[in-house]
């Protein structure tokens, strides 16, 4: 019988790939929109590994137990933490696989807030990671669906609403709406939710984390948390759900300043050399690369209330290393290139152009970070001035990333409240599980769980059947 993926982000091509390169077949996946990818293909840090041979090329000195440290650290308390030891010691794993695999090069690394080395992985082609990734995967799995349709299915405007378990607590099978909203059920003996968070959901918010109700989002429009009501319904211990990541760079399109959605200000423009400056003062006032939760709360507190705004700025050193991510903020119109004296008559800083040029090149020499900023890489240029240029963009707190969800176990089971599995054949990777990040997430681990765990899942299923 049949495995039915729900969703096709990075966590479900993963499973699907993974399952067929086991030679278990068939493998349907199912999605509620018209299109592959899901919220992965907004990724735009890169993916996380620790000891990897991109890391040892570049004399990077990481182990799994460093990293797993640091995923415990940011969890502050909440969460699993034999999920969280078995992200960081697959994770490795997880990046020979894109690499060996699918070709993908993952060549550059960057250290991101709340790490101790750079881990996160990217290639130095012209693609996003996230978009990358995923479009590597779903391409393969689209070539087998086409040659050998028996093997592999992709069904889009696929709605799932429910699951089909029987009187011996196995899957039997799924309930789907089609694009025309006719029911129809689907045989299968194993479902792997891989449905995504809850981010886009303004009732699930207002439930769970009510002061981000009001906040913009990056999540797409499909992210509305509709495989953690089915898993809650059937049993799934739900843990963390209050545990929503505000990421605290989200790209103010000049534009339409007040939009509900907003681009996602990568975080490796911050680990490769950007720093934030309080347009109120056109001074620093947090060490960039703490946790998300940590610089949301700074900007927060600090920075102006009434537009809840930071000046993200970078030097132009900052280009070759990020110019797929720079090329297309320009052309959308979220960061300029200008001048210091340009930047402060642009964003109305209230203070003279000597005065921010002081500032930033006080961080571009310092061998001391007077925030605690450990890693300070100097892309400003040797003696910044009002003439120096720079990129800007004008960046806000934004929800980005749902923790909680449905509690898998370490073979990517659903549990309940009992600690037993929910069904025999049920699982779940990615956003839609709970209890691998706890409070706060690692940039870079969102890929990377999706990776591990939608690789567990597969793993599982092809040594039970």
């Amino acid at each position: 019988m049949a495995t039915v993926i729900v969703g096709t982000g990075l966590a479900g091509l993963t499973c699907a790939n993974q399952l067929l390169e086991l030679g278990k077949s068939p493998v349907i996946l199912l999605d509620k929109t018209g299109t592959i990818g899901g919220n992965s293909t907004k990724a735009s840090s890169g993916i996380n590994g620790a000891h990897t041979r991109t890391q040892e090329a570049q004399n990077i000195q990481d182990n799994p137990e460093l990293f797993y440290q640091d995923t415990v650290k940011s969890s502050k308390g909440r969460g699993v933490t034999d999920l969280m030891d078995k992200l960081a010691n697959d994770s490795h794993l997880a990046i020979q696989w894109l690499q060996e695999e699918f070709g993908l090069s993952l060549d550059l690394l960057a250290q991101l807030g709340g790490h101790s080395v750079a881990r996160t992985h990217r290639s130095s082609g012209k693609l996003p990671p996230g978009f990358e990734i995923v479009s590597t995967l779903s391409k393969r799995l689209k070539e087998i669906a086409e040659k050998e349709p028996e093997k592999c299915k992709i069904i889009l405007n696929a709605n799932v609403v429910d699951v089909n378990i029987n009187n011996e607590k196995a899957i039997t099978g799924v309930i789907y709406k089609d694009g025309e909203g006719k029911e129809i059920q689907l045989d299968a003996n194993n479902v792997v939710f891989c449905s995504g968070g809850f981010g886009f959901s303004k009732d699930m918010l207002k439930k769970y984390a009510p002061e981000t109700v009001d906040l913009p989002t990056t999540n797409g429009p499909q992210t509305t948390g509709d495989g953690q009501r089915i898993l809650e319904k059937i049993g799934a211990d739900m843990i963390d759900m209050d545990q929503i990541q505000v990421h605290p760079t989200g790209f103010i399109d000049p534009e339409d300043p007040s939009a509900g959605s907003k681009f996602l200000a990568a975080e490796a423009l911050r680990g490769l050399g950007g720093i934030l400056l309080n347009p109120s003062t056109g001074k620093r006032f947090v060490n960039e690369l703490s946790t998300r939760d940590a610089v949301t709360n700074a900007i927060q507190t600090h920075c102006p209330k009434e537009k809840n705004t930071a000046l993200l700025v970078m030097g132009e050193g900052i280009y070759e290393k990020c110019k797929v991510n720079l090329d297309f903020y320009m052309f959308k119109k979220l960061v300029n290139k200008i001048t210091i004296a340009e930047l402060v008559k642009k964003y109305e800083v209230p203070v003279d152009a000597k005065e921010v040029a002081s500032e930033i090149n006080s961080y571009n020499v310092s061998s001391s970070d007077s925030f605690g900023r450990t890693l300070v890489i100097q892309n400003f240029g040797e003696n910044v001035t009002q003439d120096t240029t720079v990129f800007v963009g004008e960046v806000t707190p934004v929800v980005h990333f749902t923790m909680g969800g449905a509690k898998i176990n370490t073979s990517s089971e659903v549990v309940g409240k009992d600690g037993q599995v929910v069904a025999n054949g049920l699982y779940a990777a990615g956003e839609v599980s709970g209890g691998v990040h706890g409070a706060n997430r690692l940039g870079g681990s969102s890929l990377l769980e999706c990776v591990v765990f939608g690789r567990t899942a597969a793993k599982t299923i092809a040594s039970k059947n």
